[in-house]
């Protein structure tokens, strides 16, 4: 039964980040970087995104293998998708560790595309730039991390929540083929109990019946699981 429930939270887990591998492939094509299928960042990657996401914990022998090579001395951050890599060995450290977060496919009686109260879809240039302002204090780059061209991939989708006009929440709702990805969760309220469940129901409007996935640590790790997630892995960011 033990070994039955592992098995479980290893397939969730490499689902999680294989979806979080196609956000970082579609962000990174927004701004004509190119990656690779199994997740290299064949560019300089953007500041705080990973040149290499591992996807498989069975082949964790052959990434190490692939790391210690000359020729992969500029691969520099890795999303150590499932926290198994010996980064000592591969003289890096570690820059910060999060789990794999998990929900089940929400069953909604609902028309398509219905958001919860006050959440709309970011779908112009102004509006993107509006809500990116507003995500702003997460952002400890001044790059535009959320391009315009971002609008374009069908795969993606922003949200936010309004106060009046302005955007006083949000988050990214990203599509794979076993699961939908919830990212860049924001609100600048503090103590925003219902964040988790509106962001929630608002990405699980836009992809149908499919799990949601993602990644957090902290309070908005706290802040998920009160809000019906599951814990299914530990990640971590290796940086040289």
């Amino acid at each position: 039964m033990v070994s039955g429930t592992m098995s479980t939270l290893r397939t969730k887990a490499k689902i999680a980040a294989s979806n979080n591998a196609d956000l970082c492939a579609a962000i990174m094509a927004a701004h004509d970087l190119r990656t690779t299928a199994e997740y290299l960042c064949i560019d300089d990657p953007l500041p705080y995104y990973p040149k290499m996401v591992t996807l498989d914990e069975q082949a964790s022998a052959e990434v190490m293998s692939r790391l210690q090579h000359s020729d992969a001395q500029d691969i520099r951050t890795i999303k150590d998708s499932f926290s198994c890599l010996d980064a000592k060995i591969l003289g890096m450290k570690t820059l910060f560790e999060a789990s794999w977060i998990w929900h089940d496919a929400i069953a909604q009686d609902l028309p398509p595309n219905y958001l919860p109260p006050n959440w709309i879809q970011i779908q112009t240039a102004k509006q993107l730039a509006n809500w990116h302002q507003a995500w702003g204090g997460d952002n400890p780059t001044e790059r535009v991390i959320f391009p315009p061209a971002c609008l374009n991939d069908a795969n993606l989708t922003f949200l936010a929540r309004l106060s009046g006009t302005e955007i006083h929440a949000g988050c990214i709702a990203n599509l794979s083929k076993d699961a939908i990805g919830l990212s860049n969760v924001f609100s600048q309220h503090p103590n925003d109990t219902h964040l988790y469940q509106e962001a929630l129901a608002a990405v699980s409007a836009m992809g149908g019946p499919r799990p949601v996935v993602g990644y957090e640590s902290g309070q908005d790790l706290v802040a998920a699981r009160a809000s019906g997630f599951q814990e299914v892995g530990r990640l971590r960011v290796l940086g040289r």
